[in-house]
């Protein structure tokens, strides 16, 4: 009863956990969508000179610190992504070696079924328009602000028509392109996770065959007949040491 629910209260924090790395993860490509999107508009629009205003205008002066901490929060994001691939790794070799114990009947007992997190099943449409529509959003907060700072009306909608009609084109365009990269990490994640229970799934199947299997003859009288190898001794088939001859 303790182990049921210590299991379902370790996959309850596994679920949690994946949730929480999936919204800050979330929350983290957008914003670095809304930095490179907001720089791809201003060089667009401006050329090199708005590249240039678009990280040195004093309205703009916290783009560079934005840029350094998105840098330094998808350094420890794929920090992340290393470890989870790591663990991913540490089970096999885990599997491996007690398909070996298996394989020299040293294992007592079935390990339980690790729970299998759901695999990152949604398609690349479903990252890249959400993703997009929370940049596009995001600019459009980004460029009223903006307009506050620099003491104008804010152009609400505005900030999308006129002269930047091409800028929601822009994120669409940046959101793909990190909702490729996205995708291309899950697949990676989803089919070494796959390979690793598949071969967990054939270490239990394995472990169960030899539970199944009788490991004993039990002869009348109750004694348990040994195998004649142990019976007779392991050394019974090693050459006898040399005799010595009498000079």
């Amino acid at each position: 009863m303790a182990s049921d629910w210590s299991r379902a209260y370790a996959r309850g924090v596994i679920a949690h956990r994946h949730t929480r790395v999936l919204a800050s993860g979330s929350v983290l490509l957008a914003f670095i969508g809304l930095w490179v999107g907001h720089t791809f508009e201003y060089l667009r629009v401006w050329g090199g000179v708005g590249f240039v205003s678009s990280l040195t205008n004093p309205v703009h002066a916290y783009m560079l610190p934005l840029a350094g901490s998105l840098v330094v929060l998808g350094a420890l994001f794929a920090l992340r992504l290393r470890r989870a691939w790591r663990a991913l790794n540490t089970r096999l070799e885990r599997a491996a070696a007690t398909l070996r114990k298996v394989w020299r009947g040293r294992v007592e007992h079935v390990p339980d079924a690790p729970h299998r997190t759901p695999s990152p099943s949604a398609r690349l449409v479903a990252i890249w328009l959400p993703l997009a529509a929370a940049q596009t959003v995001l600019y459009v907060i980004q460029e009223n602000i903006e307009a506050i700072a620099r003491a104008q009306p804010a152009p609400g909608f505005g900030a999308i028509t006129g002269i930047h009609w091409a800028a929601p084109f822009v994120h669409l365009y940046v959101a793909l392109l990190l909702a490729c990269g996205t995708r291309i990490c899950q697949v990676l994640l989803h089919r070494r996770a796959v390979v690793v229970e598949h071969v967990e799934a054939f270490v239990r199947a394995a472990i169960g065959r030899r539970r199944d299997l009788p490991s004993s003859v039990s002869a009348p009288g109750g004694f348990n007949a040994r195998p004649l190898v142990d019976m007779l001794g392991r050394d019974l088939w090693r050459r006898p040491p040399p005799l010595l001859l009498d000079v």
